[in-house]
Parts: C-alpha cells; structure tokens; sequence
C-alpha cells in the first residue's frame, strides 16, 4: 500500500506515520525528520535547509523532492508512507511523474483535520518536552499560515483523484488511528 499523510503541522502526523508503520508493516519516510537529521550532522543539505526550517518556511521544493526520489528508488518493496511530503501542487505534480517512471501510483492520501487552537497548544507543549527551536510562537503561525496557503490546495488535488481520506485529529491518538486503520482495512480487501 502506498499512502500519503497529509495535516497541519501539531496534526499527529508523525505519531500515526509510526503507527501505521508498525501496524500495517509499512515503510515509511518523513521529510521532517531527514531535514532535522541533516541539519544535526551538518551536511551541505542541512546547511541550506537549517534556514529555512529553523524560521519554519518551506524548504525549496527541488531538495526534498530529490531527497524523496532518491529513497523511493532504493525501496526493494512496493509499500511505503510519506509523511510531510508533497506539500504543495508542485511537489504533487513532481510525484506524479516519480511514480508514472516507476509505474506505481498512490492508494490512499489521508488527511488529518485539526482546529488550530488545538495545533498551537499540541506544538508549545511539544516544545516544552522535545525544546525543538521549530516549535516557538511566531515559527508555529508562520508554519500555520504557510500549510494553509501552500498545503491546502492539496486537498482538493487528491479529493479530484477520489484517493482523499478526511480525518477529524481533534480526538484522541487511538480513536484517530482506529479510524484509519478501519480505512486501511477496507482498501486491502479492495
């Protein structure tokens, strides 16, 4: 199964990217985690994208596309997640081609809803736990702002597709994911 994970920043994504990873054996690739991961090590990578990320604008989209590409291509098996990745119409599209070349396509793009009151105080509570310089005020709006403006048109990408999957993340952690794994279940057997 190949899936999407899509949701504002403080939606979760991370945590059911896990789950459904450990659930449905699924690979499963975070553009997040790479970007902080580079920056640690102080790659050339990670020195381009520290900038943008530590102000919580978006990384050119050329980098983790390439990035992506790069570890679809190394993938010996069919199944994977991307988590934070496409975020916007032009990385989709940029997909789409990835995928055509390699003759696959996405079963599912699952979409996690959450109010933004709720985003900011699930981000400044992980900032007090994990102390991410990412996770202050003015970066958590401007991340916000830029999902909305950049990431939203997505939405309605993939809803034209029929592959879109809407997921109220107001709940609990379990509640979200026995939504989706009920979602999931139900294309397997398809």
């Amino acid at each position: 199964m190949r899936i999407i994970l899509l949701g504002p920043p403080g939606a979760g994504k991370g945590t059911q990217a896990e789950n459904i990873s450990n659930n449905f054996n699924i690979k499963k690739i975070s553009t997040g985690d790479l970007f902080r991961s580079h920056i640690k090590e102080n790659t050339e990578l990670g020195k381009i994208a520290k900038d943008y990320y530590v102000k919580g604008d978006l990384v050119p989209d050329k980098i983790p596309t390439d990035m992506v590409k790069e570890w679809m291509l190394n993938q010996t098996d069919n199944g994977w997640l991307l988590d934070g990745f496409p975020r916007n119409i032009n990385q989709a599209e940029s997909l789409n081609k990835i995928l055509y070349s390699m003759s696959t396509n996405i079963d599912t793009v699952l979409l996690i809803n959450v109010n933004t009151e709720l985003l900011i105080k699930r981000l400044l509570n992980r900032q007090t736990i994990e102390n991410r310089e990412d996770d202050n005020l003015n970066t958590i709006k401007n991340r916000i702002s830029i999902y909305e403006k950049e990431t939203n048109p997505l939405i309605d990408f993939y809803n034209e597709k029929k592959i879109l999957y809407k997921i109220d993340g107001n709940n609990s952690i379990e509640s979200v994911f026995n939504e989706i794994k009920n979602h999931l279940k139900n294309k397997e057997i398809k």
